[in-house]
C-alpha cells in the first residue's frame, strides 16, 4: 500500500478536527452572552460554578478508554478482531464498575454537603443546585460510554467519524442548553436537556456502530482480567500527561499570587493566554496523526511509520519555527491593543515564555506516535516528575527573578522534556 491512503485518511481526520475545534470555540464564545442574557450574571456564574466543580470527573476512567482506542485499533490493523472485541468487552465491564463507584460517591457528596455554606450560589436555591450536579453526574457517566463507543469507531476504521461525533455532540449540547435559556427555562431545565442530549448521541453512535462494524458488540463474554491488567500500567501512566500539563498551566499563577503582585499574575496569565494559541492549531495536526500511527504499528508498517514521522516532525519544526518567530515580534504590539494599552509584553520574560511554549509544541508532537502506540509510559513518569520539580523551580526562579525566573523554570522543564521523549523515540525506531 502506498503512503498516499494514509494521507487521506489523515487529511479527512484533519478535516474532522478543524470542525471540532470550530464548534468548541464557537459553542464557548456563543453561550456566553447567550447564558449573561436569560439568567443573568449570579445564576449564569452559579452554572459556571457548579460545571467546575465535576469537570475533572470525566477523567475517572483513568485512561483506560485512550489506551484501548489504541489497543483496539492497533490490534484490528493486525486483523486480530477478536482481541480488539477482547480489549473492548474488558474495559466495557471495568467502566460499568467505574462509574457506578463514582456516581454513588458523588451522589452520596452531593446529598450530604451544604453547597450554600461554602460557595455563593445566590439566587440559586439549595435544592436546584444539588439536582443539577446530580444530573452532571449522569451526564459524565454517560460520556465514558460515549467515550468507549469512540474507541469502536477508531477500531472500525473512522477516525474522522469518531471525531466528528464527538464535535456534534457538543454542538448538540451547546444548542440545547442555548435553546432552553432562550425559551424561559432555568439551570435545572437546562441540565436535563444536556442529558438528554448526551444520551440521544450515545444511543445514535450505538446504532451507528452496530451498521459498520457489528462485530465490535458490547458484552462480557470476552471480558479478561488479564487483558485490564496489562492496560492498566500505560492507562494511570497516560494520566500523569493532563495532570501535568495542568499543573505547569496553573501553577505559575499560583505562585505569583503567593508572592508577588496582582499585577504581574495579570501579566503572566495574559501572555500565557496569547503564547499558548499556537498549541492549538498543533494539536489538531497531532490528533489527526494517532489513529494512523496506531493503524500502522497495528499492521507492523515500520517503514511506512517513520516515514509518516518524518513528514509530521517537518511540519511541526516549520510550524513552531514560524509561530516562535511572529509571536515574538508581535506579542507586544497584539497584548498592547488587547488590553488598550494597559499591558505590555515584559522582556525578557515573554521571549523566554514564546520559548518554552515552543519547546513544549515539539515535545508533544515527539509524544504522538509513542502514546498511539502505548509505549509512552516512561515518558509520561518523567514528567509527572519535571512537572513537579518544573513548579518548585517556578517558585525559586519567581522568588528570586520574577516573571522571567518562571519563564525560565518553564522553558527548562520542556527542553528537558524535549531530550527524554526524543531518547524514547529513537529507542523504537528499528
Amino acid at each position: 500500500m502506498s503512503s498516499s491512503g494514509s494521507f487521506k485518511r489523515v487529511g479527512f481526520t484533519f478535516g474532522a478536527n478543524v470542525y471540532g475545534q470550530v464548534v468548541t470555540i464557537a459553542a464557548q464564545i456563543g453561550l456566553v452572552p447567550i447564558l449573561l442574557h436569560a439568567w443573568g450574571i449570579e445564576r449564569y456564574g452559579a452554572w459556571l460554578l457548579l460545571s467546575a466543580l465535576l469537570a475533572y470527573l470525566t477523567l475517572s476512567d483513568f485512561g483506560f478508554t485512550f489506551i484501548a482506542k489504541n489497543e483496539m485499533t492497533m490490534k484490528a490493523a493486525s486483523g486480530d478482531r477478536q482481541g480488539a472485541l477482547v480489549t473492548y468487552q474488558s474495559v466495557f465491564m471495568l467502566l460499568n464498575v467505574i462509574v457506578a463507584a463514582v456516581t454513588l460517591l458523588a451522589t452520596v457528596l452531593i446529598v450530604s454537603i451544604r453547597l450554600g455554606s461554602i460557595f455563593a450560589l445566590d439566587p440559586m436555591l439549595e435544592s436546584d443546585a444539588k439536582l443539577i450536579l446530580f444530573l452532571f453526574t449522569l451526564n459524565i457517566a454517560c460520556f465514558q460510554y460515549f467515550q468507549l463507543l469512540h474507541a469502536a469507531a477508531r477500531a472500525a476504521g473512522k477516525p474522522a467519524a469518531e471525531t466528528i461525533w464527538a464535535a456534534s455532540s457538543r454542538l448538540g449540547e451547546a444548542a440545547v442548553i442555548a435553546a432552553t435559556a432562550l425559551l424561559g427555562g432555568d439551570p435545572v431545565m437546562a441540565a436535563i436537556a444536556m442529558l438528554v442530549n448526551r444520551l440521544v448521541f450515545t444511543a445514535a453512535i450505538f446504532v451507528w456502530l452496530q451498521s459498520i462494524a457489528p462485530w465490535l458488540r458490547l458484552g462480557w463474554s470476552f471480558c479478561s482480567q488479564k487483558e485490564i491488567k496489562h492496560l492498566a500500567h500505560p492507562s494511570m501512566s497516560y494520566m500523569f500527561v493532563p495532570i501535568g500539563t495542568a499543573l505547569l498551566i496553573q501553577g505559575p499563577v499560583v505562585i505569583l499570587g503567593l508572592i508577588s503582585s496582582p499585577a504581574q499574575v495579570v501579566v503572566f496569565s495574559t501572555s500565557r493566554t496569547l503564547v499558548r494559541l499556537g498549541t492549538s492549531a498543533m494539536n489538531m495536526v497531532n490528533f489527526s496523526l494517532m489513529p494512523e500511527y496506531s493503524r500502522l504499528f497495528g499492521m507492523n508498517d515500520v517503514s511506512r511509520f517513520f516515514y509518516i514521522l518524518k513528514i509530521h516532525l517537518a511540519l511541526v519544526a516549520t510550524g513552531t519555527l514560524i509561530y516562535v518567530i511572529f509571536t515574538i515580534y508581535a506579542g507586544n504590539f497584539i497584548i498592547e491593543r488587547w488590553t488598550n494599552g494597559r499591558l505590555v509584553a515584559e522582556e525578557p520574560f515573554f521571549t523566554l515564555l514564546v520559548f518554552s511554549v515552543g519547546a513544549e509544541m515539539i515535545w508533544a508532537a515527539l509524544f504522538v506516535p509513542l502514546s498511539s502506540i502505548n509505549r509512552h509510559v516512561i515518558v509520561s513518569d518523567a514528567f509527572a516528575v519535571l512537572s513537579v520539580i518544573g513548579i518548585a523551580a517556578c517558585y525559586v526562579g519567581a522568588a528570586s527573578h520574577g516573571l522571567t525566573g518562571t519563564a525560565l523554570a518553564l522553558l527548562g522543564t520542556h527542553v528537558l522534556m524535549i531530550a527524554i521523549t526524543s531518547e524514547q523515540l529513537i529507542r523504537k525506531r528499528p
